[in-house]
């Protein structure tokens, strides 16, 4: 509460909107209904009582389409058509290319949101335009029939009436998988808001991966766009999947975020365990705003947005101040967080607590890269960019075909404009942040061919979601400042009684990975060394993947080779000149095919196919065993 300021403010609860979910207006809320117990003192007014609501388009499930992939193949090949006739009339610029990759993820929808919005962190083989598009990519918000709803519940937890004191039939919000309804619970009167997954998205899900999943593999056969790792997306995108589409996960997600963000000083729904199976999750409801609605009215009427902060003990560098060091906590520390950090998950309590809700997308890090990412961070905050250079480097899954010293050189001189330009204090916020600086890095890494690892864009993702509220919140800040305000918050929570224990701890359990990581990072030498020895051993690793890849290729060539010339030899040699004449089968090239093709009998001809094709199943076995341990 602002000093001297103390109003009495009525309080009927209120979800509100967000950009990325509609929100439906409620009645006054029944007093009996409970909120959170540890929230009493925490549920801020609303910020716009009388402002309605649009209400949620409810629309029926589509039928199934058997052909969704027929048609979905259709839609991705009229895109390449258009853009190769748009190419060669000179008519494509980056932002039309941009423009009509979104249109296209948006006409196909489902799973393919999220593939373009896994693209959108390419941003090392992704132009500046293409980026920003996909990254803007998110689901219409329509709810399903109600009914539809019903069975699901009914299916999952029985009799409603045998759980739930009140269930508001209509649903508030709603995503590309799911939509969400309040309830009241019948044991305690505790407010709950129940999330039910559509019964169509598991379906529709497994039918795109399996046409992705043969997309990939078809331009592996040919070579094609080899720098955007699609194998490693397509794990990515699979595990996406496999997640969201089984609530069990988001469940264990939100147990164990509750657990570690209590010390943060930050709330997570508690989920009810009794009642969540893989298509249904109950959890407390927050009635919070959220921060997109703040941004939005603060953008179109500061006033309100002002008055709102000052009566909810709202100051926005305290608040900025605390998202990223909660954040930065998560990553460096915790080694869980939180994977989409956009405004519309960032709930906003009194006196400048939070609330983060959606946790179908906790990152966690590989051991190795976490604790090389930690020592990048602190190295940049201490401004030794060599140093920093060296562990992000190492970061990487694949330097072989880079020159080390002029790349070193590059991303160096890279980080230390970065850090130039963060200083000015008349540049703009986006100048400034963590995805400018991730921006600068991709590129000189792209023009030194070195890919990006896929665990680290989805770090560089949580920073970036986070900069919309940021450079809002605190304009003149950058990214910089934000890690030597944690860090010195690091530094003062270590001289605690708990800190203590807690580093003797951390000390005692990872006394042996310590001094693993202390030979690493023994001074610049032993850095280039290390750089240069990871760079050998993919270079062999590279040889024989490349040596296979040929191998596979002049497989198939020699079984479309052998199936030609068994057709030529059993379909037209026992045709008369006089029947190939007919059938219009008299040309030059017809008659030197039979000329080269060898008079064999069938069962040979068959028999070779069936070798080629048992030698090129070897082969890809081996080319996979060999990417696999790479």
């Amino acid at each position: 509460m602002a000093a001297g300021l103390r109003v009495d403010v009525p309080r009927p609860r209120r979800r509100v909107a967000s950009g990325h979910i509609a929100i439906l207006p409620v009645r006054t809320r029944d007093p009996r209904r409970r909120p959170p117990p540890e929230l009493a003192d925490a549920l801020p007014s609303p910020l716009e009582p009388n402002v309605p609501r649009k209400p949620l388009v409810i629309e029926p499930l589509p039928p199934r389409r058997h052909s969704r992939a027929t048609w979905s193949l259709w839609q991705l090949l009229s895109f390449f058509g258009q853009v190769t006739l748009l190419k060669l009339t000179r008519r494509l610029s980056e932002e039309r290319h941009a423009v009509l990759t979104r249109q296209l993820f948006e006409r196909l929808g489902g799973m393919w949101i999220k593939v373009g919005q896994l693209l959108s962190l390419r941003s090392d083989v992704m132009s500046p335009a293409m980026v920003r598009e996909l990254g803007t990519l998110q689901y219409q918000a329509r709810g399903f029939p109600t009914a539809i709803a019903r069975q699901v519940l009914e299916a999952d937890l029985g009799s409603l009436s045998r759980v739930f004191a009140h269930f508001d039939e209509q649903p508030f919000a709603a995503a590309s998988i799911a939509q969400v309804h309040r309830a009241t619970l019948l044991r305690n009167n505790r407010a709950v808001v129940v999330k039910v997954m559509r019964p169509d998205v598991a379906s529709t899900f497994r039918r795109d991966l399996r046409l992705f999943r043969r997309m990939v593999r078809f331009f592996g056969l040919f070579g094609l766009f080899r720098r955007y790792r699609l194998n490693e997306g397509l794990v990515e995108i699979a595990a996406i999947l496999r997640e969201e589409t089984d609530y069990q996960y988001e469940a264990a997600n939100l147990r164990q975020m509750r657990r570690t963000l209590r010390r943060h000083g930050v709330h997570v729904p508690r989920v009810l365990r009794d009642l969540s199976t893989g298509r249904v999750l109950v959890m407390e409801e927050i009635e919070g705003v959220l921060m997109s609605h703040y941004l939005r009215v603060r953008r179109n009427d500061p006033e309100v947005a002002a008055r709102w902060a000052a009566i909810n003990g709202i100051d926005e560098h305290a608040l900025a101040r605390r998202l990223s060091i909660t954040t930065l906590r998560q990553i460096l520390e915790d080694n869980e967080f939180h994977g989409d950090l956009h405004p519309g998950n960032i709930m906003l309590l009194t006196e400048n607590r939070i609330a983060l809700i959606d946790f179908g997308s906790v990152g966690r890090l590989p051991q190795q890269t976490w604790t090389l990412y930690r020592y990048s961070l602190q190295a940049l905050a201490t401004r030794d960019y060599g140093r920093a250079t060296d562990l992000m480097l190492m970061m990487s899954p694949n330097i072989a075909r880079a020159n080390n010293r002029l790349l070193r050189a590059d991303m160096t001189r890279a980080l230390q404009e970065w850090a130039l330009t963060a200083e000015f204090s008349a540049g703009s916020y986006a100048d400034r942040s963590m995805s400018a600086m991730s921006n600068a890095v991709a590129r000189v890494m792209a023009q030194h061919q070195v890919p990006l690892s896929w665990s680290i864009m989805r770090v560089g993702r949580s920073l970036s979601t986070l900069d919309a509220s940021l450079q809002t919140l605190t304009p003149d800040a950058n990214f910089m400042s934000m890690c030597r305000a944690y860090f010195r918050d690091r530094q003062r929570r270590g001289r605690t009684l708990e800190g203590r224990r807690q580093a003797f701890q951390n000390a005692m359990l990872h006394v042996s990975a310590l001094a693993g990581d202390a030979e690493v990072l023994l001074g610049r030498g032993l850095r280039e060394q290390a750089l240069r020895l990871h760079g050998m051993l993919d270079r062999l690793t590279n040889v024989r993947i490349t040596v296979l890849t040929f191998v596979q290729r002049g497989l198939w060539l020699t079984i479309l080779l052998l199936i030609l010339g068994g057709v030529t030899d059993e379909g037209l040699r026992p045709l008369s000149a006089d029947d190939r004449e007919h059938f219009y089968l008299s040309h030059p090239m017809i008659e030197f095919l039979l000329r080269a093709v060898p008079d064999l009998h069938p069962v040979w001809w068959v028999l070779t196919v069936l070798g080629a094709i048992y030698l090129l199943r070897g082969v890809t076995n081996v080319r996979q065993s060999i990417a696999r341990l790479e």
